[in-house]
């Protein structure tokens, strides 16, 4: 039989106390900690977001519909580490850049601009970093071909290896087949040939 000891309750609720205290008092130091990371534009980086705001043309009628909107959005990089397109990454997993470029291009969208505007208009204050495809001019333009061309050349340089063996391979059929010298009568040809044939017993 243990005897219970009227000390240990004590001690646990001390130790209870002492670790709700540590708690309490970090709380504010993870709500500091928490609001810096979410504040708009702020990352791992801190914040890098730049504003794309151009005024509205006169009468401006927005040209856009949502789905071109949207469709522009995803020509357009995410500037926090997620690497996807804007679109994506405010409907997916918001951060402190997609919600106010998405707010960027809306406002552009609805200022009369053109989706070929507004992504001149981002390049213009991020540079082309800020393009999910490079635009295809330029350098950029060998980016885009140089696929195609090493498939091209890939393909011609191996039918002409095929043609080569093949070739090879019909001249070696032709050039490896030399008749051996017979030092035989036509007389003992003659009955080798009909002893081949099984005419002669």
């Amino acid at each position: 039989m243990t005897v219970p000891n009227p000390a240990r309750p004590c001690v646990e609720r001390r130790g209870f106390l002492i670790a709700l205290g540590g708690v309490m008092a970090s709380l504010p130091a993870i709500a500091a900690a928490q609001d810096a990371n979410t504040l708009p534009g702020a990352t791992m980086g801190g914040d890098g977001y730049i504003p794309v705001r151009r005024p509205p043309k006169p009468d401006a009628a927005a040209i856009l519909s949502r789905a071109e909107r949207d469709a522009a959005e995803r020509k357009l990089a995410c500037p926090c580490p997620c690497t996807l397109d804007v679109f994506t990454c405010r409907t997916s997993m918001p951060c402190g850049f997609s919600p106010r470029m998405h707010s960027d291009v809306v406002s552009l969208a609805e200022g009369g601009y053109s989706e070929a505007e507004i992504l001149a208009f981002f390049e213009e204050e991020y540079g082309e970093v800020v393009r999910m495809a490079p635009r295809a001019q330029g350098f950029n333009l060998f980016g885009w071909l140089a696929p195609f061309l090493a498939i091209l050349t890939g393909g011609l340089l191996i039918m002409w290896m095929l043609r080569g063996w093949k070739r090879n391979a019909a001249d070696g059929a032709t050039s490896d087949v030399h008749p051996l010298p017979v030092d035989a009568t036509e007389d003992e040809m003659a009955r080798l040939d009909r002893a081949v044939r099984g005419e002669e017993r």
